[in-house]
């Protein structure tokens, strides 16, 4: 397994979250997985004994019944084995059908082997960090004036304990959101891919105004338009297409199992002017949506902005985003083992408690991913 300690990004992470600080650039390769991960007898080996072999915990067939046109991250992690792997059938081509071109003294070979085209990938990186406190005996009754008060005391403690965690895991699944962006953003720029798209350049053209980013958020007009962009794509998602993610996969992502995320901001404009007019329907066609304050940043900044370090080598600076529609196989979890444990000392009379997390983050470049940016697109800069 490959394990990664990542408590010093971490807490870059959560303070910039918490606005104490600016944020800036986070190289997530060893925090989401992409796949593509290439087992060893060496290396990919339990972490106690090293000669253990490391086990598939979980496979998913990454195929699904396709009719034509006739989310939060996954929850089903696993906590024994070690690697995510994703199968993927290939569409077959279509071949020529002798039955109507017989020819007489000609036999028809049925014996040829077409083999089908599968691709594997295997997610197997995890993140892991504590949070440690000591609670003692006796010292501290002298600051209260009884066992209800120390008591009270001590549940603050392990309450702050618990909120602290939950802001870590909360960053850190903001990271793997910002890392998908990003990515998304590189084969938009890097390979003219259309999985990151500005929705202001297209309004101002068909629209023959030249407003600014900020004014978009108070354009009705511009929310209208933006709202009925967004509908359509997440209609074009639902049609198998290799044009929505950044690997020539070829996948149809159903309302039904797709995220889709708004940035708080942007959602609070098409509350605001789209509830209450004939364009709420449009509201109303977008499926369920998640909110975020912000994608990696402190929400008293810039909300919309992302600065990532991309698995696969770019360095991504944009802001803007407003949105995002994944399949919800794109972004996930592999791996979940959160638990407490504690060691009594009693020499010193204390107890010292340690809240630890094993967490796998990774991200699909296969599956379907598209943002939506108010304002251009930025060029991601290579190492």
């Amino acid at each position: 397994m490959n394990v990664k300690q990542v408590y010093a990004i971490l807490n870059d992470v959560v303070a910039e979250s918490l606005g104490k600080k600016n944020f800036a650039v986070k190289d997530t390769a060893d925090i989401v997985s992409i796949g593509n991960e290439v087992l060893s007898s060496s290396t990919s080996t339990d972490k106690f004994l090293g000669v253990l072999v490391d086990r598939i915990g979980r496979t998913i067939i990454s195929n699904r019944a396709y009719t034509g046109n006739v989310k939060a991250l996954i929850n089903d992690a696993f906590t024994f084995g070690a690697i995510l792997q994703k199968i993927y059938v290939a569409p077959m081509d279509a071949v020529e059908n002798p039955q109507w071109n017989l020819t007489a003294g000609v036999s028809v070979d049925q014996y040829v082997i077409t083999k089908p085209t599968v691709n594997q990938k295997l997610f197997n990186k995890v993140s892991t960090w504590e949070i440690d406190v000591t609670i003692p005996d006796n010292t501290l009754k002298s600051a209260f004036t009884g066992e209800s008060a120390m008591a009270a005391f001590i549940d603050g403690v392990f309450t702050a304990i618990r909120n602290s965690m939950n802001k870590q895991l909360e960053s850190m699944a903001n990271l793997a959101y910002a890392t998908a962006a990003a990515m998304s953003i590189v084969h938009a720029k890097v390979n003219n891919g259309i999985t990151a798209i500005d929705l202001l350049a297209p309004y101002n053209t068909m629209a023959g105004t030249s407003i600014t980013a900020d004014a978009a958020y108070h354009s009705s007009d511009f929310t209208k338009f933006a709202t009925r962009y967004i509908n359509l794509v997440i209609k074009r998602l639902g049609e198998m297409s290799a044009q929505y993610n950044t690997e020539g996969y070829a996948r149809f992502t159903p309302a039904d199992r797709m995220r889709v995320i708004f940035l708080a901001d942007f959602e609070a404009s098409v509350a605001s002017y789209l509830e209450a007019d004939t364009f709420h329907d449009e509201y109303l066609k977008i499926p369920q949506h998640d909110t975020v304050v912000s994608w990696q940043g402190n929400a008293n900044t810039d909300s919309s902005a992302i600065k990532i370090h991309t698995p696969n080598g770019y360095t991504v600076e944009q802001s803007g985003i407003v949105a995002m529609l994944c399949d919800e196989e794109s972004i996930g979890l592999t791996y979940d083992e959160q638990r407490i444990r504690s060691t009594r000392n009693e020499k010193g009379e204390y107890t010292n408690y340690f809240y630890k997390a094993d967490m796998g983050y990774f991200f699909d470049p296969s599956e379907n991913c598209v943002i939506f940016t108010i304002g251009a697109l930025n060029t991601p800069v290579a190492d």
